[in-house]
């Protein structure tokens, strides 16, 4: 009889613990981890197709340019008269100045002035400048006097022009764009077309003539209005 209290005491201790371990809440459940986020590389686009180059031995040619148009006769001329030839020369307020740049004296100076200097830019100087000088047909104006016409030739002297010779005139056209010219008086040497009863004049535009003289060459005179008073 005395082993039942020791019975009876390991039965109440395990009862104990299975109360124990039944009214234990159960551990909270462990929530799942979620896998890193993995990079993903873009898909590389593909290379665009070279085109196949032609192997050549011989360099390509350079472009060739387009001739040019060609140049009709009227444009190179230059503009025609709008008037006739006498009625240019004989305008109201008209003078013409002489060009002498595009004049033959002036290259017939360059070429003696040269000779003459002997390489010496001052003495070439003084001799153009005294060729000029030596020049006096500067200006000349005609102007319709009665049934004639008459002309007047002029040397300047900086500001002021000076009378060198005047004289009657017969003017006559002759075709295409020229006038003829006959001398009936003189009042004073002619600085130009001297000792000549007859010289022909060209009027290409409306604003210019043209003289060949035996002497000096051609020589061109270009219009100036109000250059000589009346």
């Amino acid at each position: 009889m005395r082993r039942a209290p020791a019975e009876l005491l390991i039965g109440c201790l395990l009862s104990v613990e299975v109360w124990a371990c039944s009214s234990a809440p159960p551990p909270p459940p462990t929530p799942p981890i979620a896998p890193a986020p993995v990079a993903v590389a873009p898909k590389p686009e593909p290379a665009p197709p070279v085109a196949p180059v032609a192997a050549s031995n011989e360099a390509t040619p350079p472009p060739v340019a387009p001739e040019p148009a060609p140049t009709s006769a009227a444009a190179t001329e230059g503009p025609k008269p709008s008037r006739s030839p006498i009625d240019i020369l004989t305008s109201p307020d008209t003078a013409f100045q002489i060009d002498y740049a595009g004049s033959a004296p002036l290259e017939a100076a360059r070429s003696t002035c040269a000779e003459k200097s002997g390489g010496d830019p001052e003495a070439q100087a003084k001799c153009l400048s005294d060729a000029r000088g030596s020049f006096k047909a500067d200006v000349i104006r005609f102007r319709k006097d009665g049934a004639h016409w008459s002309w007047t030739v002029y040397k300047r002297a900086g500001n002021r022009l000076d009378e060198v010779t005047s004289g009657r005139l017969a003017l006559s056209e002759t075709p295409p764009s020229t006038v003829s010219v006959k001398f009936l008086s003189d009042k004073g040497m002619r600085p130009i077309l001297k000792n000549k009863r007859e010289a022909i004049i060209t009027v290409p535009n409306d604003y210019s003539f043209e003289i060949d003289d035996a002497e000096l060459g051609k020589l061109k005179y270009e219009a100036k209005i109000g250059l000589v008073g009346n």
